[in-house]
């Protein structure tokens, strides 16, 4: 399979799995594409010119160009599409969210190597009761059967788990973009097996030069990170992506991680910035960014783009650049929000099913249990995915924007255009500093991102905004 094509509500996708990247298709592009699947691409002349007639391809005119491009032109290769259609009425699928979660994070483990500082979820044990290898498989199949675009193997670390060869092997017999998000630290056996073993995107983790990096990961790791990209770079075929988890302590050292990245032949950097979860909280606290220190970054950033042009970089609340949008990512478009709950989901190591990793739903032992029932959506050993992801009623916290979104969001000029608005999570946090949860004083709409800057940006006078990237 090289290409799926999913029907959605408001027309569709056409997924192109070897680029991970996915089309979206309005209803007539969708219908146009649909009937070119049924027909194995060959249209009679007439039902074509009808197409033309009613201007199906006017409305998108690169869509015979790509068509083209991929083949699809060609009766024969339509072979190479899978067309997944709604099982349930257009009109009982959500309104607030994708037909299907677009990307899963599968954390197959909470087990790891090493033990960093800035870990958001505490992984290095296992832990209890963990996914079995079957339940895995079974996963794959419902995110197969629901016409999932990208599986993304994270954990903890992911190459720890005894099978995950065996795991990747049947997402790839079912289709799907693989990708795995680890932090690089492999033996001379992994790094033998794993360039060739089905992965199509690596992301990397490396959070500053070798004494930096190694104060945070832990001594070797920058060593470590640098040969794998070295054994990576081998295979022009498989995607890099460096992560940086970036705050005071390393905001001198982003200019040598992308120095790095452009030396490796990374295609992407994407910079996150601390959040107040898992270790951080106990050791790195201190060097969270103030809206000073954002302002200081992004302007870093920017400086950096245009130093290293082929260098792709991504992060959060990016308002100074006139040309970022809400999202540099080819599968998620976060055209209101982020992707959490609306275009991707997270699965835990014990079956948990929830938004985003960084919520209290990555901590199976917390105390905050409001904050677990706000953020966990079910458990796939009760539910199948399917009636988790459809039930709108488990994802409010994501999918409630008029609730749960900061209301400054929808009058500020960045939202929506750069910027995909506040985060609930960090809202959470905000919240949490003020009052025990639950006394029903402040709501997480009340909050606001701690990093948006936006307020002390309209505060600068004297230059126009286009000047403030200098």
């Amino acid at each position: 399979m090289k290409h799926l094509l999913r029907q959605e509500k408001q027309g569709g996708y056409w997924f192109i799995r070897d680029e991970g990247r996915a089309i979206e298709l309005d209803h007539a592009a969708y219908g146009f594409m649909s009937r070119l699947h049924e027909t194995n691409g060959m249209l009679e002349n007439n039902e074509l010119a009808g197409f033309h007639d009613n201007n199906v391809i006017g409305n998108d005119p690169k869509l015979l160009d790509n068509l083209k491009a991929y083949g699809l032109d060609k009766p024969e290769n339509w072979e190479s599409v899978r067309h997944v259609k709604s099982d349930v009425q257009l009109s009982d699928l959500p309104d607030d969210a994708v037909g299907a979660p677009k990307r899963i994070y599968f954390e197959i483990t909470r087990g790891c190597n090493l033990g960093c500082q800035t870990c958001f979820n505490n992984s290095h044990f296992k832990l209890p009761n963990e996914l079995t290898f079957d339940e895995i498989l079974e996963i794959n199949h419902q995110a197969y059967e629901l016409g999932v675009f990208e599986l993304r193997f994270t954990g903890g670390e992911c190459t720890t788990f005894p099978r995950l060869v065996d795991v990747i092997a049947d997402a790839r017999r079912r289709g799907f973009y693989i990708s795995i998000g680890s932090n690089g630290v492999y033996t001379e056996g992994q790094l033998e097996w794993l360039p060739t073993c089905g992965i199509d995107w690596f992301i990397i983790s490396l959070d500053g030069d070798r004494q930096t990096n190694d104060r945070i990961r832990g001594k070797g790791t920058f060593d470590h990170v640098l040969k794998t990209l070295k054994t990576l770079s081998q295979y022009p075929s498989v995607r890099i992506r460096l992560n940086m988890v970036v705050a005071r302590h390393n905001l001198n050292s982003i200019a040598t991680v992308a120095s790095i990245a452009s030396e490796f032949g990374v295609s992407s950097l994407n910079l996150i910035p601390l959040r107040p979860y898992g270790r951080s909280l106990r050791h790195m606290i201190e060097d969270t960014f103030t809206q000073l220190d954002f302002y200081g970054f992004i302007r870093e950033v920017n400086r950096l783009r245009k130093l290293y042009p082929n260098l792709t970089f991504s992060t959060t609340i990016d308002l100074l650049d006139p040309k970022a949008t809400t999202s540099h990512d080819l599968i998620v478009q976060k055209k209101r929000t982020c992707a959490a709950g609306v275009e991707a989901c997270v699965i835990g190591p014990q079956g948990h099913v929830y938004g985003c990793s960084y919520s209290p739903a990555s901590f199976p032992d917390s105390t905050d249990e409001q904050g677990k029932r706000i953020f966990i959506a079910g458990n796939i050993r009760q539910n199948s995915l399917k009636t988790i992801w459809r039930d709108g009623n488990r994802w409010r916290v994501f999918r409630n924007l008029s609730k749960y979104k900061n209301p400054k969001c929808e009058s500020c000029g960045h939202y929506t255009v750069r910027c995909s608005g506040s985060c609930q999570i960090m809202a959470w946090h905000e919240l949490k500093q003020i009052e025990e949860p639950g006394q029903g004083i402040h709501d997480i709409g009340e909050f606001f991102d701690p990093y948006c800057f936006v307020d002390f940006l309209d505060g600068i006078t004297g230059s126009p905004p286009d000047d403030r990237l200098e």
